[in-house]
C-alpha cells in the first residue's frame, strides 16, 4: 500500500472516529437537557403546591384566630412554631389582597 493510500485511511478513520465522538458528545447533552428540564418542571411543580397548601393553611389559620384565639394560641392548637404562624397568615393576607379586583379596575358591566 502506497503511503498516500495509507494517510488517506488514517485521516478517514480520523474524522469517523471524531464524528462518532462529536455526535456521542451531542446525544450527551440532549439527554442533560432534557432530564434538567424533567427536574425544573417537577420543582416547579411542588412549588407551586406548596405555595397552595401553604395559603390554605394560612386561611384556615386566620379563621381560627377569628374564632376567638390569639395567633399564639392558635399555633399551639396546631402545633406550629408562632413564626412559621405568622409567615401562613401573612402569605394568606397577600393572597387575599393579590386575588381582590384593583380599585383602578373596572368591575362588571360594559363601559
Amino acid at each position: 500500500m502506497a503511503i498516500n493510500e495509507i494517510r488517506q485511511q488514517a485521516r478517514r478513520s480520523a474524522a469517523e472516529r471524531v464524528a462518532r465522538l462529536r455526535q456521542q458528545r451531542a446525544d450527551l447533552v440532549k439527554e442533560r437537557e432534557e432530564l434538567s428540564a424533567v427536574v425544573m418542571t417537577a420543582l416547579a411543580e411542588r412549588d407551586a403546591l406548596i405555595g397552595d397548601t401553604e395559603r390554605r393553611a394560612g386561611t384556615a389559620l386566620k379563621a381560627l384566630v377569628s374564632s376567638g384565639l390569639s395567633l399564639a394560641e392558635a399555633s399551639h392548637w396546631c402545633d406550629l412554631t408562632d413564626r412559621d404562624a405568622a409567615r401562613l397568615v401573612k402569605l394568606a393576607a397577600l393572597s387575599a389582597t393579590a386575588a381582590a379586583p384593583s380599585a383602578s379596575g373596572i368591575v362588571g358591566g360594559d363601559q
